[in-house]
C-alpha cells in the first residue's frame, strides 16, 4: 500500500530537481512520488523520466502542457495512489529521518484503522548553502503523535500559520469535496492551505522538520519584485481565498479553527494591502478597491469582521506604517 503521494510539480527544474527527488528516496516503496513535468523547455522531462526508470517502484512521471503549479497539484490529486497527499516543490527537499518518522506515524495509524484528515509537521528554511537557518514548529499548539480534534489544540499565534510545506491532507478528503486549484497562476497555495481546512476534523501532528524550504533565489515567486510584477495574480488568489467561506460558516467551526481561519485571512489581506501600497500604481489601487468590494459582495458580515481587526487598523494608519510592518515581518521569517 502506498501511504503517501508526494507530487513534485516541475517547470524548467533541471538544475535542481534531482536534489528534491533524491531526498524523497529514503521513504522507500511506501512513497508514491509523482513528478509532473509542466511543459518544460529544458531537460526537466528527460531527468524526470530517468528518475522513473531508476526507481520504478517509487517514481512516476506525467508530462503535460504548461498550465502552472496549480495544474501540477490538480494532476497529483487526480492520480495519487497514496492514502495521504503532500506537495514538494522541485527546488526544495525533505529531511530523510523526519520523512521516515512521518511514514511510521501514518503506518501505525493505518494498522489501527484510524486516519487523520490532516497531518501537520514542522519545517525549516534553507538559504543558499546554509541549511536550517530558521524553523517553524507547532508543538506548543498541537498535541503530538495522537489523533486529535481542533478542540484539543491551543490557539495559534499569528507567527504559527500553516504553509503549504507543513500540510499533508488525506487524499480522499480532497477528492470527495471536488477540490480543484486555479491554473495558469502563481500563489494558488494560499487557496490550497485555506479552503480545505474546514473540511478537516481529525488532525495529527508530528514534531519533526519533514520539509526544508529553499529561499533566497532571485527568480522565486516570493521575491518581492516578482510579487509586485505578478500582483494581479496574488490579488486574485487572495480574493478567491477570502471568498471561500462565509462568516456564518466559520462561526460553526471549533473555536480554535475559527480563530485560526480569521487570523490567517487577516494576515494575508494585510500583506496584500502592503504590497498594493508598495506598487503604488493606478492598477494596484484598482486591485485594492476590487478586492474589498468582492469580499463585501460575498459576505457583508465577513467584510465588517475583517475591518474590526488588524485590517481596519491598516486602513487607519499611514500606508508607510503598513509597508514597514510588512517588511519587518518578512525579515523576521528570513524572506
Amino acid at each position: 500500500m502506498k501511504l503517501l503521494t508526494v507530487v513534485v510539480p516541475c517547470y524548467n527544474s533541471a538544475a535542481y530537481m534531482r536534489h528534491a527527488v533524491d531526498s524523497l528516496l529514503e521513504g522507500g516503496a511506501e512513497l508514491d512520488v509523482l513528478l509532473v513535468d509542466d511543459g518544460s523547455t529544458d531537460e526537466t522531462g528527460v531527468i524526470a523520466d530517468a528518475c522513473a526508470r531508476e526507481h520504478p517502484d517509487i517514481v512516476r512521471v506525467i508530462h503535460q502542457k504548461n498550465a502552472g503549479h496549480g495544474a501540477g497539484l490538480n494532476q497529483g490529486i487526480r492520480t495519487a495512489q497514496g492514502v495521504y497527499f503532500k506537495v514538494l516543490d522541485s527546488d526544495d527537499r525533505v529531511d530523510g529521518p523526519s520523512l521516515r518518522r512521518l511514514l511510521e506515524l501514518l503506518r501505525n495509524h493505518a494498522a489501527e484503522g484510524t486516519q487523520a484528515d490532516l497531518v501537520v509537521h514542522d519545517y525549516t528554511y534553507d538559504k543558499a548553502d546554509r541549511r536550517n537557518v530558521f524553523s517553524v514548529s507547532y508543538h506548543r499548539v498541537m498535541p503530538e503523535g495522537r489523533l486529535a480534534g481542533w478542540a484539543d489544540c491551543r490557539p495559534f499565534p499569528a507567527a504559527k500559520q500553516f504553509m503549504i510545506h507543513s500540510l499533508v491532507y488525506r487524499t480522499e478528503l480532497l477528492r470527495d469535496h471536488g477540490f480543484v486549484l486555479p491554473e495558469h497562476t502563481f500563489y494558488e497555495d494560499n487557496v490550497y492551505i485555506y479552503k480545505p481546512l474546514p473540511w478537516t476534523e481529525k488532525v495529527l501532528y508530528l514534531h519533526a522538520p519533514v520539509y526544508a524550504y529553499n529561499i533566497g533565489r532571485d527568480d522565486q515567486s516570493i521575491n518581492e519584485k516578482n510579487i509586485i510584477r505578478r500582483l494581479d495574480q496574488l490579488t486574485n488568489m487572495i480574493t478567491q481565498m477570502a471568498t471561500s467561506w462565509r462568516l456564518d460558516e466559520l462561526e460553526r467551526l471549533p473555536e480554535v479553527l475559527r480563530r485560526y481561519m480569521l487570523t490567517n485571512l487577516q494576515g494575508q489581506l494585510y500583506s496584500l494591502n502592503a504590497l498594493q501600497y508598495i506598487a503604488a500604481t493606478p492598477e494596484s489601487r484598482r486591485m485594492h478597491r476590487e478586492t474589498w468590494q468582492a469580499i463585501r459582495d460575498f459576505d457583508p458580515r465577513l467584510y465588517s469582521a475583517l475591518h474590526r481587526g488588524i485590517i481596519g487598523l491598516s486602513f487607519r494608519l499611514p500606508a508607510w506604517v503598513t509597508v514597514f510592518t510588512y517588511r519587518v515581518g518578512r525579515k523576521i521569517v528570513h524572506f
